[in-house]
């Protein structure tokens, strides 16, 4: 009598969220790889367009089926591209935000984060925060300022500012679109403008920070 010795399937292991961010960090250095071997420019979306899955799977070495245990498809990667870095930003911006000792710390904790990610990303900042709209295109759902955590925040370091006489008197959402403009401008103009010879970014940056400080605080010292 034959015997039949019955197939149970083997469990794959499930993926770690550890694992999944190093394998999707993988994949997203490999497409770094792949726009600095052909020299695309930032927002230059043809070009980043003929880059195909088959293309970064050959940079990243893995295989196609690995590619898509980690990525929808090819839309998901490149929303990755700047959609978690950003999301760390927020994250990291937050912590900041929690730890500081009052509205003037949580204020510069703010703008030195956003000026380090800026220049740590120059090529994630170049794509996603500089690219410039056709005017063709269908505009964006705009969202609400105060879902950004960064507007948010300083917008509520404003506040408490104000209540504890350490900021002069102005409209905190104001002011906080103010702050964002600078400490922007003041990363995106030596880059937009490159044919004039502007002090580097960073530079720029710092004193902007200092600039935008000076806009706002009293002449009593926080506690």
């Amino acid at each position: 009598m034959t015997s039949y010795k019955r197939q149970f399937p083997v469990a794959r292991p499930s993926i770690t969220p550890e694992k999944r961010e190093e394998m999707r960090s993988h994949v997203r250095e490999a497409v770094v790889r792949l726009v600095r071997k052909r020299n695309i420019a930032p927002g230059d979306t043809q070009a980043w367009n003929d880059i195909s899955i088959r293309d970064v799977i050959e940079e990243a070495g893995i295989s196609i089926g690995t590619f898509y245990k980690y990525f929808e498809n090819r839309a998901d990667l490149a929303q990755t591209l700047w959609a978690e870095p950003v999301g760390r930003l927020r994250d990291d911006m937050q912590a900041s935000v929690d730890a500081a000792s009052g509205p003037v710390d949580k204020v510069r904790a703010l703008l030195d984060h956003y000026v380090r990610f800026a220049l740590d990303n120059d090529r994630l900042f170049r794509s996603a925060f500089l690219l410039v709209r056709d005017k063709s295109s269908s505009p964006p759902d705009q969202a609400d300022l105060n879902e950004e955590t960064f507007y948010r925040n300083l917008c509520a370091a404003f506040r408490e500012g104000q209540e504890a006489g350490l900021f002069k008197p102005f409209d905190p959402h104001m002011m906080a679109q103010i702050f964002w403009a600078g400490i922007h401008g003041s990363l995106a103009l030596p880059i937009n403008l490159d044919r004039y010879k502007f002090e580097a970014p960073k530079v720029l940056a710092a004193r902007m920070v200092d600039a935008l400080m000076e806009l706002v605080k009293t002449d009593i010292p926080e506690s």
